[in-house]
């Protein structure tokens, strides 16, 4: 039943209540459960029926009722006291609207830094500027800028840097802004980088500097020409104190493969040597800008007032995890090597460095979870890490970056390039195709997750990468099963290595490592692997079947079963047959493996169902689990580029768990010595 407003006794904001607050009371209230359970659940109707002796009760009804024009008794409430300091009260509220549809929202009450609060679960928050364009907003940014380049010793200092090889010259005369494009030639100074999507706009639309009209950008580039984004990146820049600005599209001339490739290989260092990165975080192209305002329920009100104190009131503001430029390849290396990012949000400003996070709203620790660990990254590069760390840090780091996008796939390489090069001046390894030396079985063992409800997609004919390399993958994640991870007694995670015996062996690699003038790309990269090998056969199989009368007597289920089956009949999964074995675990030959790409697909890739493989063991993983004592063996799948040919392409990984990792799991494998391509 809908309640009308009429029907509350709504508190007046200005009113002192004389009433104990609920945290305080002996008696259970079953409204707001006196604030105590971690996850409490209950409604509106027993908010309704607690309101008229409980000011917390009364409060919370306030607070709901500025976000939700119409209540039910059955609406569900959810409480979240705050179980962490400097977490505040949090209220998730869903119910039906008299409109249709649904409402389901989460608010959070608190007190404004500085004031007292009338309850210990109602914690200290700063309001928002509304506008990241304000001069409030900006006075932060100065602040969190000098804060940290005054006290924090693991950020850089103020000091001059090399410069990149060409940058944005900004002044403004106080009237109207001149830009040009500069030729640092060697020169030392500060300056900005900015960190954007390209979005959808053509070239026509996106100015970028290339050899027909470099001159005129040596000489002035008007403002009015520049895209919103950039326009405001300038202005930025300038609020911060910096005359010179990095941006990729005018920086770097387009068009031009050799300037291109040169430049690409210094990003990295280009963002590490930066000042301060702006991201242009909630942006989806250059057209949008960086700037935004909040809507209004994100801007807190004032709800109640109490003996002097004032209790506040808005929408969690959402941290992160939406903001389309975290999507995008390129930013992962530019937000992890830069030691300041200023993060232009959907709502509010936002501050990364290698000390710590920072936002308009100070809820910090939920930008600290959202994004990839920016401050665990910075104290890991350094010559005490164990290289245990750092083989499984950068497993790690490939499962995060395998979920990011690129415009181009042969970006992959260049845009990890910039910390591949950071993490080899203390791992000393030579790195290969996104693979290093030092654990190269380990590396190899990466596994293509697809969910069962999507095609596996088919190799992208315009990735060059070799196919023992995870960037040959064209997948949803890229995991590395053969992590696990540990928590030390500061609260970080540090991985740790579950390879309990290696069976293959690396005998060469032939191509070009990572070096000072490349990227580590290795196209044409070949690998000499040696080690015990079985045969199978890849078999290609529907991923659902026809529902069963028999097995599925309720009706219900039986036709929800049977339109999944329509939908998806013409899915395909690949298995893989092993010749000559029956493992003892499955008591049978019959193995699921993971496909690189989809197999079945036709094309240059295309395997058709009953093709014979080669299953080679690389190595026995230790379980993750303190229940499961066996090992787990896992195996490359090749192809043989013939039927008697020594060169094979890697299509998949499979694995499965073993009572003896040692011959009877394996008593026909032969040893082969195989070049991978």
């Amino acid at each position: 039943m809908a309640l009308k407003r009429q029907n509350f006794d709504i508190l007046d904001h200005h009113q002192k209540l004389r009433a104990r607050p609920s945290s305080d009371r002996t008696e259970s209230c079953e409204g707001c459960l006196n604030l105590q359970d971690m996850y409490g659940k209950t409604s509106l109707g027993k908010f309704r029926r607690s309101r008229m002796g409980c000011p917390t009760c009364k409060m919370i009804l306030d607070a709901l009722w500025i976000y939700s024009p119409v209540f039910g008794e059955d609406h569900k409430v959810r409480i979240f006291a705050p179980i962490a300091r400097g977490n505040t009260l949090r209220i998730w509220y869903q119910g039906a609207q008299s409109v249709g549809g649904e409402i389901s929202f989460m608010i959070e009450l608190y007190v404004i830094e500085g004031q007292p609060s009338p309850w210990p679960e109602i914690s200290a928050r700063a309001e928002i500027s509304g506008d990241t364009s304000s001069p409030q907003a900006f006075a932060k940014a100065r602040y969190w800028l000098s804060d940290c380049i005054q006290n924090h010793d693991r950020c850089p200092s103020n000091q001059e840097v090399p410069l990149p090889t060409r940058l944005l010259f900004l002044s403004n005369d106080g009237e109207r802004w001149h830009i040009r494009l500069a030729e640092t030639l060697g020169l030392v100074g500060r300056y900005a980088c900015l960190s954007h999507r390209w979005g959808d706009l053509g070239a026509s639309e996106l100015l970028e500097t290339d050899w027909g009209n470099y001159e005129d950008h040596l000489k002035a580039i008007p403002i009015q020409s520049l895209p919103l984004t950039f326009q405001q990146a300038i202005a930025s820049s300038r609020q911060l104190g910096l005359q010179f600005l990095w941006i990729d599209s005018l920086c770097i001339i387009q068009h031009d493969d050799a300037d291109w490739r040169a430049e690409a290989v210094k990003m990295g260092s280009y963002c590490g040597n930066a000042c301060i990165t702006l991201a242009a975080s909630w942006s989806p192209g250059p057209a949008w800008g960086c700037f935004t305002y909040a809507e209004p329920e994100f801007i807190g009100r004032q709800l109640y007032v109490q003996g002097g104190c004032i209790v506040h009131v808005r929408r969690i503001i959402p941290h992160g995890s939406r903001w389309p430029l975290l999507k995008r390849g390129w930013i992962y290396q530019e937000r992890l090597l830069s030691p300041r990012v200023l993060h232009f949000g959907q709502l509010e400003l936002a501050w990364e460095c290698y000390t710590c996070t920072a936002c308009e709203c100070t809820q910090s620790d939920n930008l600290h979870t959202t994004l990839s660990n920016k401050i665990e990254h910075s104290q890991m590069m350094g010559r005490t890490t164990p290289m245990e760390v750092y083989r499984n840090a950068w497993r790690n780091m490939i499962q995060e970056y395998s979920q990011l996008k690129f415009t181009f796939v042969k970006d992959k390489f260049p845009a990890l390039a910039g910390l591949a090069k950071q993490m080899q001046k203390y791992r000393q390894s030579d790195y290969y195709a996104g693979l290093w030396v030092d654990s190269f079985i380990g590396d190899l063992l990466w596994e293509a997750q697809n969910r069962l409800s999507e095609q596996v997609q088919p190799r992208e004919l315009d990735n060059k990468a070799p196919t023992w390399s995870w960037a040959s993958a064209k997948a949803i994640i890229i995991s590395y099963d053969c992590v696990g991870t540990k928590t030390n007694q500061a609260g970080l995670g540090r991985c740790y290595d579950r390879i309990q015996r290696v069976f293959a062996k690396l005998l060469s690699i032939g191509g070009e490592p990572l070096a000072e003038g490349n990227s580590g790309e290795s196209e044409g990269c070949h690998i000499l692997l040696h080690g015990p090998c079985l045969r199978g056969i890849v078999q290609h199989r529907p991923i659902h079947s026809p529902p069963d009368t028999n097995r599925i007597r309720n009706p219900d289920i039986f036709e929800w079963e049977t339109k999944q089956y329509e939908e998806h009949k013409h899915e395909l999964k690949s298995v893989l047959r092993l010749n000559g074995v029956n493992l003892s675990r499955l008591r049978s030959n019959l193995v699921e493996f993971s496909p690189d790409y989809g197999l079945f697909h036709k094309g240059q890739y295309h395997l058709d169902s009953g093709t014979s493989v080669l299953v080679m063991k690389m190595a026995a993983i230790k379980p993750d689990y303190p229940c499961v004592s066996d090992n787990e063996i896992f195996c490359l799948v090749l192809r043989q580029l013939s039927p008697f040919s020594r060169t094979c392409e890697r299509i998949g990984l499979t694995h499965w768990w073993s009572e003896d990792d040692n011959v009877k799991v394996l008593e026909n494998a032969e040893e082969l010595t195989l070049k991978i391509i």
